[in-house]
């Protein structure tokens, strides 16, 4: 059995809409599953293609489904368990929320914690580009193609500055580690008009995109954690009240505690730390 993850990173004209594409295979003999692996919330959106006809499934309600050829993942607050079976390829572009609107002029908000076939939500290009995307034998092939729909769908959909843009930066640059009230403040917005904005663009409060990202660092920090002085000094480095505060929302997220995923990487679909 062999798993293989890998991100590339974004041309820099794009970095402000996508955070990385990535690819993932499973070899493994016909018939035969991967094991099952967490895909944790992250605070993006995903463009998922199946480059074969081995589509991976997802558990929802203790029913394993098989997902679309071509699914758009929303942010998403819940970790989801899925598998893969026997020689899949699967390509995602991992875009910033706010992306979604510019690209396609469509909110986030539409997928909060779910996920569609393309097919049903109108993106009949998106479609048609998605289709040319199987049968390229290697990862930078289908970046180059990917990059240059994205950027053809930028020319036609010109992104306009705004504070729901300004405020979801903000808390990235800050790990999350800011208030509402503060990104309010620098923005001159009132807390109620981001509660609106946010709600409406992504589907969920500032606040809990907020906690979002911060698990999302947190995730990618604990793979230095003796740099970081241990769990500890990790807390205190990410702004949580204690260890046992980021204990336990490191759970609420994820669904084990950080020191169990630590040391059992395999339960994890995404790996930091091989991103070219």
């Amino acid at each position: 059995m062999n798993i293989s993850y890998r991100e590339i990173q974004p041309s820099p004209e794009l970095q402000s809409y996508v955070d990385c594409y990535w690819m993932q295979t499973f070899t493994e003999t016909a018939g035969e599953l991967s094991p099952i692996q967490r895909c944790l919330p992250f605070g993006t959106v995903e463009l998922i293609a199946h480059l074969d006809d081995n589509r991976c499934e997802v558990l929802f309600d203790g029913i394993w489904h098989k997902l679309p050829q071509v699914f758009l993942a929303g942010l998403y607050r819940d970790t989801v368990l899925w598998r893969s079976p026997g020689d899949s390829r699967k390509f995602g572009i991992r875009l910033k929320p706010e992306a979604l609107y510019s690209l396609f002029k469509m909110p986030a908000s539409a997928l909060y914690n779910d996920y569609t076939s393309i097919d049903n939500i109108g993106l009949r290009q998106a479609v048609s580009f998605t289709d040319t995307l199987i049968g390229l034998a290697t990862p930078d092939q289908i970046v180059a193609r990917v990059e240059a729909y994205l950027k053809e769908q930028l020319l036609k959909n010109q992104r306009e500055s705004n504070y729901f843009i300004e405020a979801a930066n903000l808390m990235r640059k800050a790990k999350g580690g800011i208030s509402v009230e503060e990104v309010s403040s620098r923005l001159a917005v009132s807390p109620r008009q981001l509660q609106r904005v946010f709600r409406d663009q992504v589907g969920t409060s500032p606040k809990t995109f907020g906690r979002i990202i911060r698990f999302s660092n947190a995730f990618k920090e604990m793979q230095n954690l003796e740099e970081a002085g241990g769990w500890a000094g990790l807390s205190y480095l990410l702004g949580y009240s204690d260890q046992a505060h980021f204990i336990r929302e490191f759970k609420e997220f994820s669904g084990v505690i950080p020191n169990l995923m630590l040391h059992d990487e395999g339960m994890v679909f995404r790996k930091t730390g091989i991103a070219i």
